[in-house]
């Protein structure tokens, strides 16, 4: 099969589209026949060495993919071929204290698709037959890979872990983002007020179009103090970060009394000082989260298929492009998600 290959840490150069072996479903285990995989900054970190995890050189990245189920290993009863899927990102165990009570996301035992095993970057992948979800029939491939994971992190966010309800005001960061336009169309789902930040005046238009009630250019504006001028100095009751460094920081600031602010992500500084102070007195919470269950995966996929959430596609490239993908999302100007087609 064809394949982006990477043959270890450094820039786009060290993405080759080449030839590689076709995976062999063993006993458990599905092919699928990847038709779209999605881009990620999570790729970028590990094709550049910062994501914290090496993988076993040549890999194939990609964490997340939809297609169609090409092939069953031993003992696979629940799938048919041609059925439409899309493999679940943490590749749980299914046996351990946590997967047992239902809490899979945070697998004792997990692996990462396209981290420490061979992910959608490719034109097949293989994955035990309970890592899959099955795709609406309403939803295309490209529709279905840009849905799944914003959506299921920002609903995990919010809904699962931030608690957000109908009436309260939060404060969605990086709007431009696969996780920040989900959010704010979850949020909006939700009846909540909602505050955004970008880095550019036509992002904010675009995410005012998803349904934001304000935008805040966080290039020539303070987020916290922003915030709260447009809060009456109360501050938002919830607040979606996927950026960290100073972004998460202004963030606390412009959370009101009893605030729970719930991070996902730190690509603008993993290391942050924050004001204790400032955390205890106002009763405020930090939450950490990023990786949903496939019953949150499935249930954002069917309400994308409702048309109740819509899945945002920045551009489509062909697989041998990936470089090209990748450098695109580098250069912060997307809004949405970029789409690879094998």
């Amino acid at each position: 099969m064809k394949a982006i290959v990477l043959h270890g840490a450094g820039g786009g150069q060290m993405l080759r589209y080449e030839d590689v072996p076709t995976p062999e479903p063993g006993p458990g285990e599905v092919l699928v026949r990847v038709r779209a995989a999605g881009v990620n900054h999570c790729d970028i970190d590990l094709r550049n060495g910062t994501f914290g995890v090496t993988p076993n050189y040549p890999h194939v990245m990609g964490v997340d993919a939809a297609g169609e189920v090409a092939k069953l290993g031993p003992g696979v009863t629940q799938w048919r071929i041609g059925e439409r899927v899309a493999p679940h990102f943490v590749l749980s165990c299914g046996v351990c204290a946590n997967c047992l009570r239902g809490a899979e996301n945070i697998c004792l035992k997990f692996d990462v698709l396209g981290v420490t095993q061979w992910g959608g970057y490719g034109e097949y992948l293989k994955v035990g037959a309970h890592h899959l979800v099955r795709i609406p029939d309403a939803l295309d491939f490209d529709q279905a890979v840009s849905a799944y994971v914003p959506f299921a992190t920002a609903w995990e966010a919010l809904i699962t872990v931030g608690k957000l309800t109908a009436g309260e005001t939060v404060l969605v960061n990086a709007a431009g983002s696969g996780v920040g336009s989900a959010g704010i169309q979850i949020a909006k789902l939700a009846g909540a007020q909602i505050i955004t930040t970008a880095g550019s005046d036509e992002k904010i238009i675009k995410a005012k179009a998803l349904g934001a009630d304000h935008g805040i250019n966080y290039t020539t504006k303070k987020i916290g103090d922003e915030v709260l001028k447009l809060t009456g100095g109360r501050g938002v009751d919830c607040a979606l970060d996927m950026v960290g460094g100073d972004t998460l920081k202004q963030s606390i600031h412009a959370l009101a009394q009893g605030g729970r602010l719930v991070t996902v992500g730190a690509h603008g500084g993993e290391v942050v000082e924050i004001d204790l102070i400032e955390l205890f007195r106002k009763h405020v919470s930090i939450h950490g989260c990023g990786r949903s269950t496939k019953a949150i995966a499935a249930q954002v996929l069917q309400l994308a298929a409702e048309g109740k959430l819509k899945p945002i596609i920045h551009q489509r490239f062909a697989l041998k492009d990936a470089a090209k993908a990748q450098a695109l999302l580098e250069s912060r100007t997307v809004f949405g998600r970029l789409v690879l087609n094998p």
